[in-house]
């Protein structure tokens, strides 16, 4: 039997919307603009420790259609990362 702790957090896809960061003292800053939609969307990630510390590997959960364009885009942008990657139509 393994003993577990494990936590889920939303990230956001925007994290900074509508902040700037640059360094003190800059004249001027460029930003991008927001694509619309862009601040409602998030993923899930979830980590997993083992009791004696051993950390599992991560989950990642994005909202979307099983076989759609975000799973398949999704799943490449992750290929060759220690990461799990699921799609979930209710995320």
């Amino acid at each position: 039997m393994a003993i577990l702790n494990l936590d889920e957090t939303p990230v956001p896809y925007e994290y900074a919307d509508g902040n700037t960061y640059h360094h003190q003292g800059a004249k001027t800053v460029q930003s991008k603009i927001t694509r619309s939609g862009w601040q409602n969307r998030q993923a899930t990630v979830v980590l997993i420790v083992l009791a004696d510390g051993q950390p599992l590997q991560a989950i990642v959960i994005f909202h979307g259609v099983p076989g759609g364009r975000i799973h398949t885009h999704e799943r490449e942008s992750w290929r060759g990362i220690n990461v799990q990657v699921y799609i979930n139509a209710k995320a």
